[in-house]
């Protein structure tokens, strides 16, 4: 594994918290927005899909409880 760099870890750290720092209050509210709007979006595809009895969704379901179960194995 390659070592990594100091400065660069230590600007990593500090991350979204520097991000944020140096936004106005504008950006601060467009970033939340848009991440607000992108998770009700993945909660409206779910229930579009369950609503509408999705046969690919139940195949995910089976998976998902197959796997669980070999997990317990």
């Amino acid at each position: 594994m390659t070592p990594k760099n100091p400065a660069a870890v230590a600007l990593g750290r500090r991350g979204g918290k520097a991000r944020v720092q140096n936004q106005t209050a504008k950006q601060r509210s467009d970033s939340a927005r848009r991440a607000a709007e992108a998770r009700w979006a993945k909660t409206e595809k779910l229930v579009a899909e369950i609503t509408s009895g999705s046969k690919e969704l139940l195949k995910k379901t089976q998976a998902a409880a197959r796997r669980k179960r070999a997990k317990k194995k």
